[in-house]
């Protein structure tokens, strides 16, 4: 059914794992739909009590595939994918938790904005090179990351694209701990199984009271506007030349 997920469910816990290990788990268009499609069943399956999503090989994802982002890609494929799957995530009423290792970039980072746990080896690597290739912030990180860690501390990370440490999105709230490397799953699944104990009904009112009036709607506007940016900078020759400069290894 997955072609670039694995997804299994035991005892009430769904597990999604990107798994495309031998480019970083990075996600292309197919991974984008294989992802939606899991959040879609996960919400819809009345056996889904949590959800843990992870990487596959002790990496969470480089990010986007950024062959999809020439222009012989399907840009317009990535533009929906991106829109599809922060849909997915807005509606999902089940508690989420993260398990990352390795490293988390782009969306892989943006992701810890739409999550309710989130657990991440010591030596993970986060980025948001958004800048460094020349396109617009996604995943209402525009917007959402200044909300979660202040103004210059989003500001610092959108626009230099630097790496930042587990340490440092632990100190900000952005996940709930910097473990062992290794042991982030072994956590998360701690944590899922903490959850299982509590009431399903309780747990989803408490994540919906906890989201502002027309949240929905508002990611899904605020995801709109960044894609628009986000395509028409594809188009320019700074950008394919900057895409095309990180495709051939270089900086």
């Amino acid at each position: 059914m997955y072609q670039d997920i694995e997804y299994s469910l035991e005892n009430g816990i769904a597990l999604i794992t990107l798994n495309r290990p031998k480019v970083l788990n990075a996600i292309r268009i197919q991974t984008y739909k294989d992802i939606i499609a899991a959040l879609n069943t996960c919400e819809q399956d009345d056996d889904v009590k949590v959800v843990v999503m992870t990487g596959a090989d002790g990496k969470f994802t480089a990010g986007n595939d950024l062959r999809d982002l020439l222009p012989e890609g399907d840009q317009a494929g990535v533009s929906e994918g991106v829109a599809n799957i922060f849909a997915a995530l807005t509606a999902l009423s089940k508690p989420l938790i993260l398990a990352q290792e390795g490293v988390a970039v782009g969306i892989g980072a943006n992701l810890l904005l739409h999550a309710d746990l989130a657990y991440a080896g010591n030596s993970i690597r986060y980025s948001l090179p958004f800048a460094k290739i020349g396109v617009a912030s996604e995943g209402g990180s525009s917007v959402l990351l200044k909300e979660a860690i202040g103004a210059k501390n989003a500001a610092d990370l959108l626009l230099t694209g630097r790496f930042f440490s587990a340490e440092e999105a632990e100190k900000w709230g952005l996940i709930n701990a910097a473990v062992e490397d290794g042991s982030a799953l072994e956590h998360a699944m701690k944590a899922a199984n903490a959850l299982l104990k509590n009431s399903e009904g309780s747990m989803r009112a408490i994540k919906q009271l906890g989201k502002s009036e027309g949240h929905s709607e508002r990611v899904a506007k605020m995801v709109k506007a960044e894609m628009d940016e986000f395509y028409d900078l594809l188009q320019t020759e700074d950008t394919q030349a900057r895409i095309n400069r990180v495709l051939s290894g270089g900086k």
